[in-house]
C-alpha cells in the first residue's frame, strides 16, 4: 500500500491521515459486571452480557498496528516499555473469518449463532422425544452458543502493569493487496457476504471495523495488530500452508518482540472467562521454563489411529516461548531431519513421511522421540509440557458444561463441532457409536443422506438404519463387536433380510438376547469367574432356596469336585498359572479384553450380580458392567494385589504391586458406596481385616455348606487329624516329613506319656483322595489350622463332626514357636485408611496382635468346638469328659437355626440388588467401558503402568 493508497483508507475511516503511527478507533464500551470471574459455570450463561470495565482515558488497546506501521512504533515501542510481551496470534484465511467473529461473539454482547438449531434449509428440528430431548441437547453442546468467555479480568487489566498483551492475526496473504476480486461486490449469489472472494485490503477493513465493536478487546493494552505472511502461490494449501504460516509467524512475532505467544487458530473456542489470566499464568508466571505447552490429542483412538500407533505428539495451537537461541536451533534441527519432498510435502519440517503425520506439530514431537535423537532430545525433552488448560479434540463433539466439570481447568477446546450443525452433531456420534470409526464426511452419499436428514427428508431412526447397513459396522460385527443399537433393529424384518445378507446369521446374537431375557423370569441371576469352587458351590443350594440362580465359571482344578462350576464359556481370563489373581501380566489391558469380550453377550446382559471371593479384587474386572457387586471375601483382602509372602504368587510380583493396592482400596471403597452392592466376609476375621485397611463396615455372613447327603454316624475308632493341608509337611509336602514336625512329635510323646489307647490318623494318610462320607465315620476331627478360615470347615461343621481345636493360647504358642499359620498373612499391604475401631496389626505375630486377631478365627466364633490347652488335655477330655453325641446334636440344631438365618439374609440381598436393578435382567450393559466406570466416576483405564519380564503391556 502507498502513501496515497493509505491515506485515501484513512480518509473513508475517518482518521487523521498524518498520524499514520496509531491508527486509533473509537469504542462506545459501557459499564460494569460483577466481578465474579469465570469459576461459577452459570454465570458464563448469556442473555446478555454487560462490560465490566469503566472506560479508561488512555486506550491503548485502541491501536491498530499492520504492514505499514513504522517499526518503531511497534518494535522499539515494545523493547521500550520494560514489559512481558504476550501475542494471542491467529493465522487464518479469508474464508475463516465468519468463524472468528463468531469467537469474537462469545467474548461479550450476545454471541452470534454462526450455526442455529434449525439449519436454514431445515424443515425440522431434531427428532428428539421428549425425555431425551435434555441430554440430547447438552451431548451435542447445542446451547454452547449462549456461553460467554470474556477474555480477561478486572484484575488483569488494573494489576498487571508489567505485561502488554496484543491481538495479532497474521493473513497467508498481502494485507494490502487491492486486486478486485471475482465478484466486485464481495457478495455472494444468495446475498451473503463471500469472505474467500475478498482482497487481502478488504478483509483487513472488515476485521477492523469488527475489531471497533468488539467487546472485550479492552483486555488487549497492546491493541489489534495485522501481519502478511505472504504465502507463496505454491505452498498455499493444506497442509503446506499452515506450516509455513506457523514457522513464519514464529520468526516474525520474535523480530517483532515478543516473548510468548498462543496460537488460537479459528477452530478454537475458549469455553471459559478470564482466559488471557490462565494464559499469564501458564506463561509469565508459570514456575519453571518451557518452549511448548499444550494439548495431546483428545480425540477418540480410531481418529488418525491414535490408539494404534500410540501418537502422543502436541497439537500446533499452543503456548510458545520466544527468544531462546536453544529453541530455534531445535526447529532448524527438526527441518533438516525432516527435509521438503517427505509425503509430497513442498516445505522442510512439514511431514515425518508417516502415514496420518502431516503437520509441523508431527514433526515437531516425532523429532525429539526418534531413536537416532534420543541424546539430544533428553536434554531438552523438559521443555515440552503436556497441560489441560488447552484440550485438543480434533473433530469430536463435546459438551462445555459437561468439561467444566470433568476437566475444571480447560479454557480452550479445539475442535470443529462448534461449527457443525446439529444434524450433522448428532450423525457423527450415531456413526462413532454404532461403528467405532470416524465418519468420512466426504463421501458423497453420506453428504446426501445428511442433507436429507436435514431438510427432514429423513429422520433420526432412518439414519440409524443407513448407518447400521454400512461396511464400517459390518467390518465390527466380523470381528465379533455388536452394536446393541443395530441389534435392536433386527425385529425389523425388512432390516433383517438386508443386514443377513450382508453378514449371514448377523442377527442371531439378538434372538440370543431374547432367549436370555426370558430366561429365569423374576429371579436373580448371579454369575462368578472366581479362581476357586467351594465359595459359590458351598452356598449355592441355599442361594436357590431363595430365588438366586447362580452360574459358575471356575478356572481352577478344584472345580471337578463341584457339579457344574468348571468353566465352559468363559472368555479372556484365565487362571494361567497362577496369573490370573492378578490379572497379570497387563491387568489394564486384560480388563479391557474383558469388557469388550462381554459387553454384547447375551447371557452376561441377563446377569444380575456378579460375587467375587477367591480373589475378592478381581469385582475389579466387573466394574464397568453395570451389575451389582457382592464382593465376599473368603480370604485375604490383598489376595492378587499386593501378597508377595504366597510362593506360588512371587514371580508376578513387581513395584506395581503397590500402585495396584491402592488401586484397589479405593475402587473398593468406590463399591461400598454404592447401594446396589455388598461388601461380606464368610468369616469375621475377614469382615474385621477388611474395615482395617478401608473403614468399611462388612457384613458377616457365614458359608453354607450344609444340605448335604451325609451326617455324623461314627463306625471307626480313629480321630482324624486335619485339615487335609495343614502344612506341617511343607514345604516337601510329605506324610514321612509331617510326622517329625514338632507339633506331631508332641502328640506321639502325649500319647506315649499318658499310655493313651487313642488312635489318630492324618487326613491325608487316611484318604488321599476323600469324599465327604469318609470324615463322618469317625468319631471326631482334631483341626491343627494353618489359617483363619477354610472351606473345609463349614463343611466338617455342617455334617456335625465334633471338631477339636486347640485353644488360642495353645494357637499362639504354636505361631510362635513354628509359624504354622504362616498362610494367614497374604503380603504386608500399607495401611492407606485408618479407623480407630481397629487398632491392632493383624499382619504382626506379637502377641497383643495374634491374641486381638485369632479372637475372630471361625475356631473361636462357631459354637460347641471343643478347645484343648495342650495334646494332653485333648487326650483327658476325649477320654474322660466330652459326650461327643451331645455335642453333634448340639452343632445340627445351631446349624437349623443359622441355616434359616441366612436364608432371611441372601433373601435381603437379592430384593435389595434387584430393588436398585430395576427388576431381574433389567442392568443393561453399558455400550462402552468408559461409561461403565463413570458410574463409580473413575477414568479410563490408561496404558499398563509396568513392564513385568520380557513382556511388554501395549494400550490396546
Amino acid at each position: 500500500m502507498d502513501k496515497s493508497q493509505l491515506d485515501q483508507y484513512l480518509t473513508n475511516n475517518n482518521k487523521n491521515p498524518t498520524n499514520i503511527n496509531k491508527l486509533s478507533i473509537n469504542t462506545e464500551t459501557k459499564t460494569t459486571l460483577s466481578d465474579s470471574g469465570s469459576s461459577d459455570a452459570t454465570k458464563q450463561i448469556s442473555g446478555g452480557f454487560l462490560s465490566r470495565f469503566t472506560k479508561k482515558k488512555r486506550n491503548d488497546y485502541e491501536r491498530v498496528f499492520d504492514d505499514t506501521t513504522p517499526i518503531e512504533d511497534r518494535v522499539i515501542r515494545r523493547k521500550a516499555s520494560g514489559k512481558k510481551q504476550i501475542a494471542i496470534l491467529m493465522p487464518f484465511i479469508a474464508r475463516q473469518l465468519p468463524k472468528i467473529f463468531f469467537n469474537w461473539g462469545r467474548w461479550g454482547g450476545t454471541p452470534k449463532k454462526l450455526i442455529p438449531l434449525r439449519n436454514k434449509d431445515s424443515k425440522h428440528q431434531l427428532p428428539l422425544q421428549p425425555e431425551e430431548e435434555e441430554e440430547i441437547i447438552d451431548e451435542l453442546g447445542l446451547h454452547d452458543n449462549d456461553i460467554i468467555s470474556h477474555p480477561c479480568s478486572q484484575r488483569l487489566i488494573e494489576k498487571e502493569k508489567n505485561v502488554e498483551i496484543t491481538y495479532v492475526m497474521i493473513f497467508n496473504q498481502d494485507l494490502e493487496d487491492k486486486i478486485p476480486p471475482k465478484n466486485p461486490a464481495g457478495r455472494s449469489a444468495n446475498g451473503g457476504e463471500d469472505f474467500a472472494l475478498m482482497s487481502g485490503f478488504q478483509v483487513k477493513q472488515r476485521v477492523i471495523d469488527e475489531w471497533k465493536k468488539l467487546n472485550g478487546r479492552e483486555c488487549f493494552n497492546g491493541g489489534l495488530q495485522l501481519i502478511s505472511s505472504y504465502t507463496p502461490h505454491k505452498h498455499d494449501q493444506h497442509p503446506n500452508g499452515p506450516c509455513f504460516m506457523f514457522f513464519s509467524a514464529m520468526d516474525i512475532l520474535e523480530r517483532e518482540g515478543f516473548d510468548y505467544y498462543f496460537q488460537f487458530e479459528p477452530d478454537v473456542i475458549p469455553i471459559k472467562s478470564n482466559w488471557l489470566d490462565k494464559i499469564l499464568n501458564e506463561s509469565v508466571h508459570a514456575p519453571s521454563d518451557f518452549w511448548q505447552k499444550g494439548s495431546l490429542s483428545r480425540c477418540p483412538d480410531e481418529y488418525a489411529e491414535l490408539g494404534r500407533r500410540q501418537d502422543f505428539h502436541m497439537n500446533g495451537n499452543a503456548l510458545y516461548k520466544l527468544g531462546d537461541p536453544k529453541f530455534k536451533d531445535y526447529i532448524e534441527r527438526v527441518k533438516t531431519f525432516y527435509p521438503a519432498g517427505n509425503d509430497d510435502m513442498s516445505l522442510p519440517g512439514c511431514a515425518t513421511g508417516l502415514v496420518f503425520e502431516r503437520g509441523y506439530d508431527h514433526t515437531m514431537y516425532r523429532f525429539r522421540m526418534h531413536p537416532k535423537n534420543w541424546e539430544y532430545a533428553k536434554d531438552i525433552f523438559h521443555y515440552f509440557q503436556y497441560t489441560d488448560f488447552f484440550q485438543n479434540k480434533c473433530e469430536e463433539v463435546y459438551s462445555t458444561r459437561k468439561l467444566w466439570k470433568e476437566s475444571p481447568n480447560t479454557y480452550f477446546v479445539h475442535s470443529k463441532a462448534v461449527f457443525m450443525s446439529p444434524e450433522e452433531k448428532m450423525f457423527r456420534v450415531l456413526f462413532y457409536n454404532i461403528t467405532k470409526s470416524i465418519p468420512p464426511m466426504d463421501q458423497p452419499d453420506i453428504k446426501l443422506t445428511l442433507d436429507k436428514y436435514s431438510k427432514g427428508i429423513l429422520v433420526k431412526d432412518d439414519i440409524v438404519k443407513y448407518i447400521c447397513l454400512r461396511g464400517e459396522y459390518i467390518n465390527r460385527v466380523k470381528k465379533g463387536d455388536l452394536s446393541r443399537t443395530c441389534l435392536e433393529l433386527c425385529s425389523d424384518l425388512t432390516f433383517l433380510r438386508k443386514f443377513e445378507q450382508l453378514v449371514p446369521r448377523g442377527c442371531s446374537n439378538y434372538f440370543e438376547h431374547l432367549k436370555w431375557r426370558d430366561m429365569y423370569k423374576d429371579k436373580m441371576y448371579l454369575w462368578t469367574s472366581d479362581f476357586h469352587a467351594a465359595p459359590i458351590a458351598c452356598n449355592r443350594d441355599l442361594l436357590t432356596q431363595v430365588g438366586i440362580v447362580t452360574h459358575a465359571e471356575i478356572d481352577f482344578g478344584n472345580c471337578i469336585f463341584f457339579e457344574d462350576t468348571c468353566k465352559n464359556r468363559l472368555k479372556v481370563l484365565h487362571h494361567d498359572n497362577w496369573r490370573g489373581f492378578s490379572l497379570d501380566p497387563c491387568p489394564n489391558n486384560l480388563r479391557r479384553e474383558f469388557f469388550e469380550a462381554y459387553k454384547n453377550d447375551a447371557e452376561m446382559q441377563r446377569v444380575d450380580a456378579v460375587i467375587c471371593s477367591h480373589p475378592p479384587a478381581n469385582c475389579e474386572l466387573y466394574l464397568p458392567f453395570n451389575k451389582s457387586l457382592i464382593v465376599y471375601a473368603t480370604t485375604r483382602l490383598e489376595f492378587g494385589r499386593n501378597d508377595r509372602f504366597i510362593d506360588w504368587r512371587k514371580p508376578y510380583m513387581t513395584p506395581a504391586n503397590k500402585h495396584r493396592w491402592a488401586q484397589w482400596i479405593d475402587n473398593l471403597i468406590r463399591i461400598a458406596k454404592n447401594p446396589r452392592n455388598v461388601i461380606a466376609a464368610n468369616n469375621l476375621y475377614d469382615a474385621h481385616y477388611i474395615r482395617y485397611f478401608t473403614g468399611i463396615e462388612v457384613e458377616y455372613i457365614p458359608s453354607w455348606c450344609g444340605d448335604l447327603k451325609v451326617t455324623w454316624n461314627p463306625k471307626k475308632p480313629e480321630f482324624l487329624l486335619g485339615p487335609y493341608r495343614d502344612n506341617l509337611d511343607y514345604p516337601r509336602f510329605s506324610e514321612i516329613e509331617a510326622w517329625k514336625h514338632p507339633i506331631m512329635k508332641g502328640l506321639l510323646s502325649a500319647l506315649d506319656r499318658t499310655k493313651s489307647k487313642l488312635k489318630f490318623l492324618r487326613m491325608r494318610q487316611a484318604y488321599p483322595h476323600y469324599k465327604l462320607e469318609d470324615l463322618t465315620i469317625h468319631p471326631g476331627i482334631v483341626l491343627i489350622p494353618y489359617q483363619l478360615s477354610i472351606m473345609s470347615f463349614f463343611e466338617m461343621y455342617r455334617m456335625n463332626i465334633p471338631l477339636f481345636v486347640p485353644s488360642k493360647s495353645l494357637m499362639i504358642k504354636w505361631q510362635s514357636k513354628y509359624n504354622n499359620q504362616f498362610e494367614r498373612i497374604y503380603g504386608d499391604p500399607e495401611r492407606l485408611v485408618f479407623t480407630p475401631k481397629e487398632r491392632y496389626d493383624p499382619n504382626s505375630n506379637d502377641f497383643d496382635n495374634l491374641n486381638y486377631w485369632l479372637e475372630f478365627a471361625d475356631y473361636f466364633v462357631f459354637p460347641h468346638l471343643i478347645t484343648f490347652d495342650s495334646w494332653e488335655d485333648l487326650i483327658d477330655k476325649i477320654q474322660n469328659k466330652v459326650n461327643l453325641r451331645e455335642v453333634s446334636e448340639k452343632m445340627k440344631q445351631f446349624n437349623i437355626m443359622q441355616k434359616e438365618q441366612l436364608k432371611d439374609t441372601w433373601a435381603r440381598i437379592k430384593n435389595k440388588i434387584l430393588r436398585y436393578s430395576g427388576g431381574a435382567g433389567k442392568s443393561t450393559l453399558p455400550e462402552t467401558m468408559e461409561e461403565g466406570l463413570a458410574m463409580y466416576d473413575l477414568k479410563p483405564l490408561g496404558p499398563d503402568i509396568i513392564e513385568h519380564g520380557v513382556e511388554k503391556c501395549k494400550y490396546q
